[in-house]
């Protein structure tokens, strides 16, 4: 009966030793998971090419928002950030086209109170007033410096700014400045481009600096090894975009291509050239038909 007893006790120890390392397992799994960035691109409800990601850390309930997409796509993004807390962080606009900062500025009179920061480039009116083309929605850009005017929470990012938010890194490579000329199309070219990091992966924002002469000269000058990305963001929605030389020197794992089918498949498009070799290069690809795709930034 002893016998019996002692493996019964022991048998019991050992259950609950058992059960406490499963509890210490998954509680250091779950501060792991949720301590985690999670990169996500959205498409667009308007059908269209556009931009809008979403960085969100469930641990620090913070929201990194980026462009947002068109007008008819605000809806969506309210629900991105409602579903997040209700909160942003930091919300960072490429530049001022249309399909990247049209949500934004139906969202700006909501949330203005509940954005810590809007990060956007210094482009001003004066500098793309007389080279508008047919494209670049001037109203966009009016709506979003009349309104924004005089806001305390709005900074513009130069080429060379570092700055961490909530524990990411985050460096501008390119923005308005005269050191790198635009090379033509001031607006998509004088997009901002940066790279977010964490402690082990990074990610590499494009906007829609497509002019393959001037991302050339940005890897002459920072060098492959520091525009390095595990995720890039494609320039100009993977269409008319940097060249296959610049995306082989970065080198990502993973490229996001911001658009429909109708874009990745057109014949009057070169974004499935794009794609094509992303699969002969061994590089995986997302657009919009699989959105929305979650990574982690971890």
């Amino acid at each position: 009966m002893e016998k019996k007893t002692n493996g019964f006790r022991i048998g019991l120890i050992c259950g609950i030793l058992f059960v406490l390392a499963a509890v210490v397992l998954f509680t250091l799994w779950d501060r792991k998971a949720r301590s985690t960035w999670e990169l996500t691109q959205h498409s667009d409800d308007s059908g269209s090419q556009a931009i809008c990601y979403s960085l969100y850390n469930k641990r620090q309930k913070a929201l990194i928002m980026i462009d947002g997409g068109l007008v008819e796509n605000a809806d969506h993004v309210r629900r991105i950030i409602e579903e997040r807390g209700g909160h942003v962080t930091a919300w960072i606009l490429t530049h001022y086209h249309h399909d990247h900062c049209g949500a934004f500025n139906v969202l700006w009179p909501e949330y203005r109170g509940r954005i810590d920061t809007v990060y956007c480039t210094p482009l001003e009116w004066d500098d793309v007033k007389d080279v508008f083309q047919d494209w670049d929605s001037p109203e966009t850009m009016a709506t979003f410096l009349e309104q924004t005017k005089g806001a305390e929470n709005v900074k513009r990012l130069y080429r060379g700014d570092e700055l961490e938010i909530c524990g990411l890194k985050l460096k501008v490579y390119s923005a308005f400045d005269e050191e790198i000329p635009p090379l033509g199309d001031i607006p998509n070219n004088c997009s901002l481009m940066f790279k977010i990091s964490s402690k082990h992966k990074s990610a590499l924002f494009l906007g829609d600096t497509h002019n393959k002469a001037y991302g050339m000269t940005l890897l002459e000058q920072f060098g492959a090894e520091e525009l390095h990305a595990d995720y890039v963001q494609a320039a100009h929605h993977g269409n008319n975009t940097q060249s296959f030389e610049f995306y082989e020197a970065v080198n990502p794992s993973v490229l996001f291509l911001d658009g429909p089918e109708w874009l990745m498949t057109g014949k009057n498009y070169d974004a499935k050239e794009t794609l094509a070799w992303c699969e002969e290069h061994g590089i995986r690809t997302y657009d919009f038909r699989q959105a929305p795709t979650t990574l982690l930034l971890d």
